[in-house]
């Protein structure tokens, strides 16, 4: 089932357009907003793989709304539905799916859904086949070989190099992996990223894994312990843990 959304400040035009859609099996309108900022809003708490989207809507435009989407991971398809043609390039320069100019006849809105329905369930398939192959890698020593890690880019998996990985962090629950100028979300956690990644890479504190080949300088710090400063762009400080000082000292051959 297609989860939907429909954005428009008019009754009569989303029950009409509500009407229309659900009458396609696969498709399901979950809600019905009449503004943009409720709409965001609601769009950041819960996952929608389809969005129905006028631009003249009250708080923030609907093409406003398209842009700030555009630039997340995972956001939903867009179908605008307005009496404005003049937008057209600009939502199509956004990835919209289709452009309905409003009053929407029953052919064109079936066309575009047809058309929405082949692109979100091809997006699903790829990902299923993404997610067959990363578990088929499950493995330590599989992943070891790789020499690569699976990280988190937009709509799409990226493979990174772990010689280009500078350091591991931890915030909110999520694994990030920090590069030179850019960071990514990993599906990791840090003691899953232990067993797997090469010698290089050393947990230097609870909320730190550090690519040892990419440790700039360490600094003294209070009570007999360390600061790394990495190599990357904005040369991130990153705590020692008391309990890692010594293998630090003999890994950096500091004493």
């Amino acid at each position: 089932m297609i989860k939907t959304m429909i954005v428009e400040d008019e009754k009569l035009a989303r029950d009409e357009l509500k009407f229309l859609i659900e009458k396609d099996p696969d498709l399901e309108v979950l809600y019905e907003i009449a503004d943009g900022e409720k709409a965001l809003k609601v769009l950041k708490e819960n996952t929608v793989d389809l969005l129905f989207l006028d631009i003249q809507i009250p708080a923030i435009s609907g093409i406003e709304i398209a842009r700030i989407l555009n630039k997340q991971k995972n956001s939903p398809y867009i179908i605008f539905t307005t009496a404005y043609d003049e937008y057209a390039v600009e939502a199509f320069q956004l990835s919209a799916v289709d452009y309905l100019l409003k009053p929407i006849s029953d052919q064109r809105l079936a066309e575009s859904l047809d058309r929405a329905k082949k692109e979100i369930y091809a997006n699903h398939t790829f990902n299923q086949k993404l997610d067959n192959l990363f578990a088929n890698l499950n493995d330590s020593k599989q992943k070891e070989c790789l020499n690569k890690i699976a990280v988190m880019e937009k709509d799409y998996y990226l493979m990174l190099n772990f010689a280009d990985i500078y350091y591991f962090s931890t915030k909110d629950k999520k694994v990030w992996a920090h590069c030179h100028k850019k960071s990514y979300m990993t599906s990791f956690q840090l003691k899953e990223l232990e067993k797997m990644l090469p010698e290089q890479f050393f947990r230097i504190h609870k909320s730190y894994i550090v690519n040892l080949k990419h440790i700039k300088a360490v600094i003294p710090w209070f009570k007999g312990k360390y600061q790394v400063l990495m190599e990357d762009y904005s040369e991130h400080k990153i705590p020692v843990s008391r309990s890692k000082v010594d293998q630090i000292n003999k890994l950096l051959n500091l004493k």
